[in-house]
């Protein structure tokens, strides 16, 4: 059997992937899309897709354009056990979105995020005639030592301090795929910080979000409000994305999807939009900005404050985002938009609605899309 050229997406149940389904949905492409996808069923598969999909705004006639062709069993830990199917060699195009986000030491970030990407890549490079591999990785793969704002393409190398086991395995496997994989038409994304749906605000994913509510709760965190955050909305992701893979020409190899120095917010802006959204009073005059040590003596208090919580992790989360939040790492995003595409809208835009979307859960449920 022939099959049309076809873009591979794999991460299309997670909530960049998703964001970037609910966009081709609604193309001529749609039909052409593959999905791996963890399951033992192809009906499961499916099911899983048209779940996320639901969670991200798409009306149901549209999830009538689902079919069963368009699920590969499988994952980047077993690339062995579905490398041989058929529908393979006429995958042109390549979205690699899947990856353990977890800002914890999952054991599975670097066998997935490394490990299986590169095998990923390997197994399509020697069955498919590929026009483009779009890799998403993240900004803060730059490091601890990178200048603000970070240029796109900045690399230090071995000399590289990494923030996380996360950040270390997107890192890793850009610089292996083009070490072994020369020839692979390789585009690198590396998003800032995903918060929220500027439409849906934290509906389709509250990941990141908790920690503006854990320091609004503590009315403390180890920044000042002065400070700016680089961060855009998922559809905003997506939107980047499809244009980086869409567009006949590009370039570049490699580019941030952020906020830059034009678009990011200070902490002060994001919590006094919050307010207004809420009717709240915004936090001016009692936040205070405390190192890690001083609010770690506040843990007695986390669940008066924070709701049902894990004390340990949560230090642990103030630790690693009140660490990356003091640096006030901004991005530069010139490459992206001399390409054509749009500044992402404000976080202070939407972060009202992440907030009313957020009422209904608990700060500790929306830690576990980033602590797994």
């Amino acid at each position: 059997m022939t099959y049309s050229p076809r873009l591979l997406i794999t991460g299309g149940t997670g909530f960049i992937g998703a964001a970037l389904a609910s966009r081709l949905i609604q193309t001529d492409r749609w039909d052409d899309c593959l999905f791996l996808v963890r399951a033992d069923h192809r009906e499961d598969g499916l099911a899983r897709i048209a779940h996320v999909l639901r969670d991200h705004g798409t009306p149901e006639h549209l999830l009538d354009r689902l079919h069963l062709d368009q699920i590969l069993c499988g994952g980047l830990n077993n690339v062995a056990e579905w490398q041989d199917d058929p529908r393979l060699p006429s995958i042109v195009d390549v979205v690699s979105s899947a990856a353990v986000a977890s800002f914890g030491n999952h054991p599975s970030i670097w066998p997935t995020n490394v490990d299986g990407v590169l095998a990923m890549a390997h197994a399509l490079s020697k069955r498919c005639t590929l026009r483009r591999f779009l890799q998403i990785g993240t900004a803060m793969a730059c490091g601890r030592q990178a200048p603000v704002p970070v240029p796109e393409g900045y690399d230090a190398g071995e000399e590289t301090e990494h923030f996380l086991e996360y950040t270390a395995s997107k890192y890793e496997a850009e610089h292996r795929m083009r070490e072994e994989l020369p020839d692979l038409p390789l585009i690198v994304a590396r998003p800032s910080i995903v918060v929220g749906h500027s439409r849906l605000g934290c509906a389709p994913s509250g990941s990141i979000f908790w920690v503006f509510r854990i320091a609004r709760a503590l009315q403390c965190f180890p920044c000042g409000l002065d400070q700016k955050i680089d961060v855009i909305p998922v559809d905003y992701c997506a939107e980047a994305l499809q244009l980086l893979l869409e567009k006949p020409t590009l370039q570049h190899t490699a580019y941030h999807i952020t906020a830059g120095e034009k678009r990011s917010c200070s902490f002060g802006e994001i919590d006094i939009a919050i307010a207004n959204a809420t009717g709240q009073t915004p936090m001016t005059k009692t936040y205070k900005a405390l190192p890690f040590e001083e609010i770690a003596k506040m843990q007695g208090q986390f669940k008066e404050l924070l709701g049902p919580c894990n004390r340990r992790i949560v230090l642990r989360a103030i630790r690693a985002y009140g660490d990356f939040a003091a640096m006030e790492m901004l991005f530069d995003n010139q490459r992206l938009l001399a390409e054509g595409m749009a500044l992402p809208p404000p976080l202070t835009s939407y972060a009202g609605l992440c907030e009313q979307t957020s009422r209904d859960h608990l700060i500790s449920e929306q830690m576990k899309f980033d602590y797994k």
